[in-house]
């Protein structure tokens, strides 16, 4: 039973009370009263409640003493405090069915004194009762200003915690609605310690961000007072941290944009923004840019599987990863240990990762920066659009480009810009360019894969799902039509480029 509030034991110390004798049920002497009614009618189902301390005379039922066994039947069933009843004029002896029924369920019957009337009882209980809940009010009160008074001095939730758990007198845990401790009191708890756990549902703007978790087999009526103060503080404290998150997000947003768009900021002050926002300036970093189409809209399965996949990378490299939303695209920062640059190993990893999400989704392509130190990041976001500009020209299938791979590409479309190459294509690949206009066929695409496959016809084949020997009649095709010679590596080289030329312009 719960030994909170006034109980029937209580009551009987009354003085009005002191020659009351309890008849049964004295199992249930701790129930609680919550409220005291007096029976005039024997119809009671219906109006009876918990906590209720019945007085009776028995008068409505005085010609069916069954009726008194039912009666204490149903306030069982009610969870009623007690029943309280007056025998001398109408009820001479207590059924033994009654009394039995009592015992059963530990529901107290009692004798009143003889003599003493009903609203000296009632007076007398109701003033307790008042007097408990006023208690529990004012200290109630005082919980609330006491933890608020913590959150708006900015004390810290292990403070909020720590205070929580002494006023319960028992260990608490809260964590974050993913099952990560935020805060446990006292601090080496863990909820896999806790047998008697008892929990509750902690929300902000009427979402769910937590569970309070407390380790107490009962709880008496002052720890459930305490334990919604103590919610309702834990509310005000993860909204706070939920605020300065935003703001905090919000701030490094803008600092991220101004760095991406190659704003000049003096070293100075990206050094200080950087460390103020999470961006360790003493390490270097690497622009990652995702474009996925329509993929990144709000409550995505791609934004979820891809948080999974960054998780994953986060918790194997140790170091942290930023994302920022930029129209269909994806920006993610990622720093890399300051003891080395972005390794092949680390290349891998990503790439490990990121395959599952290519396979399933068809929209998704992934470019790849160089290291960069923060202040000059914008290169690194520059090399990363231009892997997928580039590297989507030099196979539309493969969807992961590394700067690294298209460097020398991106070397000699800028120098095109000085020199005339129009010339070089038209003279080397004119004829099979017209061939392809003329008869709808994929010559120059033929060429292009079997050049980058190394000559393998069979690498050739799998990129444009033919056969190989069709390959094979393809190249002696080409030999033919544009007195094309790929006898040595200039010569292939050569093809190479003019084609990845002609299809860059034409894309």
């Amino acid at each position: 039973m719960n030994q909170s509030g006034i109980t029937v034991n209580d009551l009987l110390r009354l003085p009005v009370l002191k020659d009351a004798k309890v008849i049964s049920g004295r199992e249930g002497l701790d129930r609680n009263v919550k409220n005291i009614d007096i029976m005039e009618v024997p119809d009671v189902e219906g109006w009876l409640r918990e906590g209720e301390l019945l007085l009776t005379t028995a008068y409505s039922i005085r010609h069916d003493l069954s009726l008194l066994t039912k009666l204490v039947e149903k306030l069982a069933y009610a969870n009623a405090a007690a029943l309280a009843i007056k025998p001398e004029r109408y009820l001479h002896e207590m059924p033994n069915a009654m009394i039995e029924v009592s015992n059963k369920h530990k529901l107290p019957i009692i004798q009143l004194p003889v003599g003493v009337p009903y609203i000296d009882i009632t007076n007398a209980v109701m003033e307790q009762i008042v007097n408990k809940h006023a208690a529990l009010l004012r200290r109630s009160e005082e919980i609330y200003k006491k933890l608020t008074k913590l959150v708006l001095e900015n004390s810290g939730i292990q403070m909020v915690a720590d205070n929580v758990s002494q006023l319960i007198e028992a260990p608490i845990i809260l964590l974050d609605k993913q099952g990560k401790e935020i805060v446990s009191s006292p601090k080496e708890g863990r909820i896999n310690d806790f047998i008697h756990a008892k929990q509750w549902d902690i929300t902000v703007d009427k979402e769910r961000v937590g569970k309070f978790f407390i380790e107490k087999e009962q709880l008496d009526e002052m720890d459930k007072i305490c334990v919604e103060q103590a919610r309702l503080v834990f509310s005000l404290e993860l909204m706070r941290r939920k605020t300065a998150m935003d703001t905090e997000n919000h701030l490094r947003g803008n600092f991220i944009e101004e760095l991406l768009a190659g704003i000049f900021l003096p070293q100075e002050e990206v050094v200080n923004k950087g460390r103020q926002l999470g961006l360790d300036p003493e390490v270097m970093w690497e622009i990652i840019v995702i474009e996925c189409g329509n993929l990144i809209e709000e409550s995505s399965p791609f934004l979820t599987d891809l948080s999974i996949v960054l998780k994953s990378i986060n918790l194997s490299n140790a170091n942290k990863i930023f994302t920022q939303k930029q129209g269909n695209r994806l920006i993610i920062l990622s720093a890399i240990s300051c003891q080395s640059v972005l390794t092949e190993d680390t290349n891998q990893l990503w790439v490990k990762n990121l395959v599952p999400l290519i396979s399933k989704y068809s929209d998704f392509r992934v470019g790849f920066g160089g290291s960069a130190l923060l202040w000059e990041i914008h290169l690194s976001y520059l090399e990363a659009r231009n892997s997928l500009l580039i590297g989507s020209c030099l196979n539309k299938g493969k969807r992961i480009y590394f700067y690294e791979e298209i460097e020398l590409f991106k070397l000699l479309l800028d120098s095109s810009d000085y020199v005339d190459l129009e010339a070089v294509i038209e003279r080397k690949l004119g004829k099979l360019i017209q061939y392809d206009k003329e008869n709808n066929s994929d010559l120059v695409k033929t060429l292009f894969f079997y050049l980058s496959s190394n000559g393998s016809l069979k690498e050739t084949a799998n990129q444009l799902y033919i056969h190989r020997n069709s390959v094979k009649y393809r190249i002696e095709r080409i030999k033919e039509i544009a007195d094309i010679k790929l006898e040595t590596f200039q010569d292939k080289l050569l093809y190479y480029f003019c084609i990845f030329f002609h299809n860059f312009k034409g894309s």
